[in-house]
């Protein structure tokens, strides 16, 4: 039987032919904002995958019944932590969008970086306000330090190739604890305390599960170096607030670069707001959740989770495969 695929978000024509050369013929494609009716529910009950960028926006809550026979469920977004895995049906894999942004939040991490160690935000503000401070701060080089990447998917290999290239040694985490990237030293999160004393920067490019909820706190913090630098792209959550927020303020030297927030409007989470005044640190830069954004975003990241879906019903390697355990207690 033929295979069809639904997609659940708006898809204008960039986003449609996108779709149609990742999935290159591996299946029919149906759009869900062209149907309506019974059309519509006829084509949720029919569908072998499902293509969402936001699927909670997408699909009504009355809705998941349908969706007993569906094959695979794959997101255009990276991560998936806002999926109600409680809700839908249990049979169908699921799968996240591994790689489909990698290459813009790669330099948005290390814009971030070098905006710490060349103190860029501070030293314009002096120069807003007429003071030619060349010697203001003792700027640092990225050549001969150590990357350590918590999550060695598309976002961290992505972000290592970069530091690479700056002269970094990279070491990584994964869950195999293996890897064919070009790294120094490889291994799990179960090793994390093992490696943080000698990074000097960690990348937090992992997803937000039950595991790794909280995994950066109070008692990792003080592991790493007095000068360390914590970037996260991923989720704020993955870092306690307030143990960040403490280390941040006791040690100056220490720097964070952030560019996701414990409270953001991102999946409809209410507005923007920060329980500690991390925006008024000098060793803080941030930006807001934004490190995804550049010209033909959409249309490459659809691309990547159509190709995804070719691969699943092809026979080939299926990449960002999402575990319900990891996400339901």
């Amino acid at each position: 039987m033929r295979k069809t695929v639904v997609v659940t978000c708006p898809s204008p024509p960039g986003i449609r032919a996108a779709v149609e050369r990742g999935l290159a013929g591996s299946a029919e494609v149906t759009y869900l904002e062209d149907r309506a009716g019974n059309a519509r529910t006829e084509a949720l009950r029919s569908a072998s995958g499902l293509l969402s960028f936001f699927f909670n926006g997408e699909v009504d809550e009355s809705d998941y019944p349908l969706l007993e026979d569906l094959e695979i469920f794959q997101a255009i977004s990276t991560g998936l932590d806002y999926f109600p895995f409680r809700k839908v049906p249990v049979g169908m894999v699921l799968a996240c969008n591994a790689g489909g942004w990698a290459p813009q939040i790669a330099e948005h991490a290390m814009a971030l970086l070098l905006a710490l160690t060349r103190r860029i935000v501070p030293l314009h503000n002096d120069l807003s306000r007429g003071a030619f401070n060349k010697e203001a701060f003792a700027l640092r080089t990225l050549r001969g330090k150590v990357l350590l990447a918590a999550g060695y998917g598309g976002i961290g290999r992505h972000t290592a190739d970069l530091a690479a290239a700056f002269g970094m040694s990279v070491w990584a985490l994964n869950t195999s604890g293996r890897t064919d990237g070009a790294v120094e030293r490889v291994g799990t999160l179960g090793d994390l305390e093992a490696f943080l004393p000698g990074a000097d920067v960690l990348l937090l490019a992992l997803p937000l599960d039950r595991n790794t909820r909280g995994i950066i706190g109070r008692r990792e913090l003080e592991r790493m170096k007095r000068d360390a630098i914590l970037l996260n792209v991923a989720r704020a959550a993955l870092v306690s607030e307030k143990d960040l927020y403490d280390h941040l303020v006791a040690n100056p030297d220490f720097q964070a670069g952030l560019d996701v927030w414990w409270h953001e409007p991102t999946w409809g989470g209410g507005a923007f707001e920060t329980e500690y005044p991390f925006l008024t640190l000098p060793n803080v830069v941030g930006s807001p959740h934004n490190s995804n954004r550049c010209e033909n975003d959409m249309v490459a990241a659809a691309e990547c989770a159509a190709s995804n879906l070719a691969a699943f019903f092809t026979g080939g390697t299926l990449r960002g495969l999402i575990r319900r355990e990891d996400y339901i207690d």
